[in-house]
């Protein structure tokens, strides 16, 4: 438990000078060029990673997150960002900001780290390049619909991950979320249990539908924030 305790405090250290170097970066560099941005990029990361730190440290204590409304826009913007620079080159990646104003009900670090590995999990099924799309749309499922995914019947918010990459068996897709399950020579297997994990905190779902050479979906439902949260909050 100490030795976590201090290596916990060290990568806290060393966040600190990774957020500090990218701020100094990002004053120094032209206004609005590619090198600012990328710097810009860093310093989110970075910032995400203290958050996540932070995370951990209240789970050690009990404490979990409290719920509130995520700005389903704001949420896909630092996700366009992250992910581009996490995935593959050759892999083409379309995040369009949803049509509508749209919030979810959660944990908008917890969301952004989630769609970030269903990014990251599709880019690597695509080996030569392909296409992810993210697409965000307000839904209401239907008695059977929420049963299947061990919700109940209301309304939600569906991020939509798609990939045309190679796509998964029947006996892969049976055994994906699971955890430590990975077809990966250096994978953890942890990717898909941790946003099924965030998901069900939540109170919403994952959902994989995949057919090999035929790419794979992962929807993840999250629920429809309420106008008076909203306005609450």
């Amino acid at each position: 438990h100490r030795m976590s305790g201090a290596l916990t405090h060290d990568f806290n250290n060393l966040l600190g000078v990774i957020l500090s170097a990218n701020e100094r970066l990002a004053e120094e560099l032209p206004e609005g060029s590619d090198a600012q941005k990328l710097a810009l990029i860093g310093l989110e990361a970075a910032e995400r990673g203290a958050e996540l730190l932070r995370r951990a440290l209240s789970l050690a204590h009990a404490e979990a997150p409290e719920p509130e409304p995520i700005d389903c826009a704001e949420a896909l913007s630092t996700l366009r960002s992250l992910a581009r620079q996490a995935i593959a080159p050759g892999v083409r990646l379309s995040v369009p900001a949803p049509a509508l104003p749209l919030q979810c009900a959660g944990d908008r670090t917890g969301l952004e780290m989630a769609l970030l590995n269903l990014c990251l999990n599709a880019s690597q099924a695509m080996a030569d390049g392909g296409d992810i799309s993210v697409r965000v749309s307000p839904t209401t499922l239907s008695v059977a619909e929420a049963r299947r995914l061990g919700l109940v019947r209301g309304a939600y918010i569906a991020f939509a991950v798609r990939d045309t990459g190679a796509g998964m068996s029947p006996q892969t897709l049976a055994q994906a979320t699971d955890p430590l399950f990975t077809t990966k020579a250096t994978g953890t297997g942890l990717g898909l249990s941790s946003v099924t994990d965030f998901a069900k905190s939540a109170g919403g779902a994952l959902a994989l539908q995949s057919r090999e050479a035929e790419g794979t979906t992962a929807t993840l439902y999250l629920p429809l924030a309420r106008a008076e949260t909203a306005a609450a909050a």
